[in-house]
């Protein structure tokens, strides 16, 4: 019947396209058997719902680009999945931002009837579909929060078949209402450790064409666990600070929703749902803390990530390489240098250039004649073990001039190191045609920056 019909829907397409302008179309009007063949081009729109149908090895869509796994051809349309193994079928890059919507014919195989899709680039309003069966169901996805482009994917689901049709991508109606978030529709704070502390994240909201302001609530009763401000934005939007607070338990995953809902110029609301997601449990280190097992210089960073309070006064061993001492810029981390006699800096490896792998020491009175690199320069290279701190003072930070720290190294009990006279710890020189790093890990241009040769590094100066 569609092939009977194709110069009225070309007609019919003619004047649409000059009303919406679709970005995107497929017919899939290519996939038939020339007169006298059979290559399975059968079911679909032939009125077939089941039975050797459908079943057309080689799929011609009007757009180069579809991808594909357990679909096949049916007559001027597409079936997707088989009785053995969930398929699906994807659309090439779409280009358009913004708001969209998706349109599309659906029919589920005879006994089947569920199947779903999937946004690559933007956020869909409907994603779960159940089929009326021997029919072709009209169906619609709205489509929001797309910055570059779009990619969709129909997919079997529980190992239900269904055919597709007549795929067409357009511009939402302008003036639409919408409440939009750019960086997407999931706040993840990932894995933490049971004694993490207290972080935020920052996003943004967008409002259009909204009458009143924006409110953000979370659902599910996890405000013992986060926390949103501000409760109330204007009709335009504007940054809500989502905050993860102290007291998980060890070993809990927590999600909650966070809705925001304004108002149209019909006092209809318009409502959004933000994810908010966090992972507690332990954290697998490579050491315990202890003298003989030292945390390594991993183990050091990664609980001054994700823990917190557990450690503030309690000393801990951490072992690593001597890169230097602390270059300080306002009394904050700005490199590694050979001239000061109040801290150090520590490595997994004798030559790292990544400042975000690197842990910072700070000598007290006592060991600082036995650990200042500028009366012991043999110490760059060699790996030393120190005793400290991990966490610090009343806002219990884990960090020491701006690095995951070990404070408090007093006493010639808090380090091991090797004897004056001990032979050298053989290390690779760093290589001089490396690329020098900042404080950030990033690339930096030596001729604009300028560097200093010292133990046979490179260092920022």
């Amino acid at each position: 019947m569609k092939r009977l019909f194709l110069g009225l829907c070309l007609l019919s397409a003619s004047i649409v396209m000059a009303e919406t302008e679709p970005l995107f179309y497929e017919s899939f009007d290519k996939c038939i058997d020339d007169e006298g063949e059979n290559y399975g081009y059968t079911g679909g729109n032939d009125g077939q719902w089941g039975g050797n149908v459908g079943t057309a090895i080689v799929i011609y869509e009007d757009n180069e680009g579809w991808t594909y796994d357990y679909a096949n051809g049916a007559y001027q349309c597409v079936k997707v999945g088989t009785s053995k193994y969930q398929g699906w079928i994807k659309t090439p890059q779409i280009p358009c931002s913004g708001d969209v919507t998706l349109t599309f014919r659906a029919a589920p195989w005879e006994g089947d009837s569920i199947f779903t899709v999937s946004v690559s680039g933007g956020t869909a309003d409907k994603t779960y579909f159940e089929l009326k069966k021997n029919q072709w169901n009209d169906l619609t996805v709205n489509i929001s929060d797309i910055t570059s482009g779009i990619k969709v994917t129909f997919s079997s689901l529980y190992k239900h078949r269904f055919f597709l049709d007549e795929v067409k991508i357009t511009p939402a109606t302008p003036g639409t209402p919408a409440i939009r978030v750019p960086d997407g529709k999931t706040v993840d704070f990932g894995f933490v450790g049971k004694y993490y502390t207290s972080q935020s994240r920052v996003i943004e909201v967008i409002g259009e064409n909204l009458t009143g302001n924006i409110t953000a609530t979370l659902e599910d009763g996890e405000n013992d666990l986060f926390a949103v401000s501000p409760s109330i934005l204007p009709a335009a939007g504007g940054q809500l600070t989502i905050t993860l607070k102290e007291g998980a338990s060890a070993g809990d995953m927590h999600g909650t929703s966070l809705k925001l809902r304004g108002k149209d110029a019909s006092n209809n609301t318009i409502e959004k749902a933000i994810t908010l997601l966090v992972e507690v449990g332990n954290i697998d280190l490579e050491g315990s803390g202890t003298k003989d097992d030292p945390y390594t210089i991993a183990d050091r960073i990664l609980l001054a990530k994700n823990d917190g309070t557990v450690w503030e006064g309690t000393y801990y061993w951490v072992t690593g390489y001597v890169l230097g001492s602390v270059k300080r810029y306002n009394d904050t981390f700005d490199g590694v240098c050979d001239n000061d006699n109040t801290s150090l800096v520590l490595a997994a490896t004798p030559d790292e250039t990544n400042w975000n792998k690197i842990v910072t020491v700070q000598i007290g009175q006592d060991a600082r004649a036995a650990l200042n690199v500028i009366d012991n320069p043999e110490l760059i290279g060699q790996q030393i073990k120190v005793q400290g701190i991990l966490v610090y003072g009343s806002n219990a930070t884990p960090l020491y001039l701006g690095k995951p720290g070990v404070r408090n190294v007093n006493n010639n009990d808090q380090y091991v190191r090797p004897a004056k006279d001990a032979t050298a710890i053989e290390h690779t020189e760093y290589d001089m045609n490396m690329p020098v790093y900042d404080v950030l890990g990033r690339k930096v241009d030596e001729s604009y920056h300028g560097i200093v040769i010292q133990g046979g590094k490179k260092w920022l100066r």
